[in-house]
């Protein structure tokens, strides 16, 4: 992507404003119409926080930038993996979810930030992440949900 960079454009400030006024909607909706989230309170704000920070790394340059948007999509993955776990009640997937948190939360924030900013470093560097994380979080499936289930280990 490095390459391209004169041929492709950055749209950081797109992504970063369509990203701030979605939130300001979700805010917005929850107060106008007095929802209450109840036990998807926190979930819910993991994850606009998290869209908060990755938003805000979209304006930031370099490395910097970069860390931020892995922090933020640590929180955003947090936030997915709670709302599932309050949605079903699966709370023993804790056992094997955590390589979803991280290292595939980061690789995920370095993805999307290497494409929106047009640099090819640090998609690579997400790529290489979010293959990582996944091998874990499969393997520490089979390990947790398929070899306890049939040793009935508890």
């Amino acid at each position: 992507m490095e390459e391209n960079r004169g041929k492709r454009k950055d749209h950081s400030i797109i992504v970063a404003a369509l990203l701030f006024f979605l939130l300001v909607f979700m805010f917005a909706l929850v107060v106008s119409m007095n929802i209450s989230l109840g036990k998807f309170t926190l979930p819910f704000y993991l994850i606009v926080s998290g869209t908060y920070i990755f938003a805000t790394s979209l304006e930031t340059e370099g490395d910097t930038g970069e860390w931020i948007a892995s922090f933020g999509w640590t929180l955003n993955m947090l936030g997915l993996i709670l709302f599932y776990q309050y949605r079903t009640g699966d709370v023993e997937s804790w056992a094997y979810v955590w390589p979803l948190i991280f290292p595939t939360g980061p690789g995920l924030g370095k993805l999307i930030y290497g494409a929106v900013k047009a640099r090819s470093d640090p998609f690579e560097r997400g790529k290489v992440l979010i293959q990582i994380g996944l091998g874990l979080f499969v393997l520490s499936l089979i390990v947790f949900k398929l070899l306890f289930q049939l040793l009935d280990i508890r």
